[in-house]
């Protein structure tokens, strides 16, 4: 650490290290977080942010449901990469932290995709706002629009042009057939979300063995596109879960960690962001988790991955 730091008194304390993590601003700390990040991404005109919220499942009370702190993230899906983040209020959930997150992201020219129960006509006209698109899940809190859209694509998808995926990993298969229609006017229920252009239907079935799963989502979009690029965009969207918090699960057992003390599991959360990220830049064949595990036997190894960061 001397390498990095100016330490007159030695090597800071395990409590020491914890007592600064806990009162760091929160919203600072991560800013460096989103300058690593900028730093990073080359985007070209168009870039896809996938957005989705984390439960830290080790900060929760005990007896006491839905009280994990909630960190709502925005995904580079090109870059893999945070572009942004925000920790969700007591007793509240998504749709009080996307309205401020969104507030703080730059999504000119970018499609903004999220799966949440939060979303409605009035997130889609604050991503139209700052120039960006959306492709939103439509769920069935969105009563009248949820079933007018259903009905609808369920009896007239068998003539619509269509695109077909097969995935094949972890001994299931996946198939996602993906249906578009651009004629939204035939819904008027769909008419409340600002520019609509797109409604799109993916039917995913799951093969693992004996077992068949299917089931049929729901978006809704300002982009006019084909099936096959919003069967692209849909799977994209799913890499804020497997490639940012099922690291962060797995490679640094965040769901372990039971600090809850003032901004410790915020700023915790951020550090495990930044560090991914640089183990991401590694140059190497190893898995993120070999690299951190590396990264804490080898200190010419660690100093490599810091020094990535100290030379931006």
């Amino acid at each position: 650490m001397r390498q990095f730091l100016w330490l007159p008194n030695g090597i800071p304390s395990h409590d020491t290290i914890t007592r600064v993590l806990n009162a760091i601003d929160a919203k600072q700390f991560a800013g460096c977080l989103y300058r690593h990040s900028r730093y990073l991404c080359e985007f070209l005109e168009a870039h896809h942010i996938s957005i989705d919220g984390k439960v830290l499942r080790g900060t929760a009370q005990a007896g006491k449901r839905n009280s994990g702190v909630c960190v709502v993230s925005a995904w580079a899906c090109e870059k893999e990469l945070v572009l942004g983040q925000r920790k969700t209020e007591q007793k509240s959930n998504e749709k009080t932290a996307l309205p401020a997150l969104l507030e703080d992201l730059e999504v000119k020219g970018a499609i903004v995709s999220i799966d949440a129960i939060a979303n409605g006509p009035a997130i889609a006209e604050q991503i139209v706002d700052k120039q960006g698109h959306y492709l939103l899940s439509l769920k069935k809190n969105q009563k009248n629009t949820f079933e007018q859209v259903h009905d609808y694509m369920m009896s007239h998808h068998a003539g619509m042009c269509c695109d077909k995926s097969i995935d094949f990993g972890s001994g299931r298969i996946e198939t996602r057939t993906c249906y578009v229609i651009t004629c939204t006017d035939l819904l008027e229920e769909t008419l409340a979300w600002k520019n609509i252009a797109s409604i799109v239907m993916v039917h995913a079935v799951r093969e693992t063995g004996t077992k068949r799963q299917e089931e049929y989502r729901f978006y809704l979009s300002d982009v006019a596109e084909s099936p096959a690029y919003f069967n692209q965009k849909v799977r994209e969207h799913w890499g804020v879960e497997n490639q940012l918090h099922w690291q962060l699960d797995v490679s640094f057992a965040e769901d372990q960690c039971r600090t809850n003390t003032k901004n410790g599991a915020e700023n915790r959360n951020t550090l495990r962001k930044l560090s991914l990220q640089l183990l991401k830049q590694m140059d190497d064949k190893h898995s993120i988790k070999v690299r951190r595990k590396k990264a804490g036997w080898d200190n010419d190894y660690l100093t490599q991955v810091i020094r990535q960061y100290c030379s931006d």
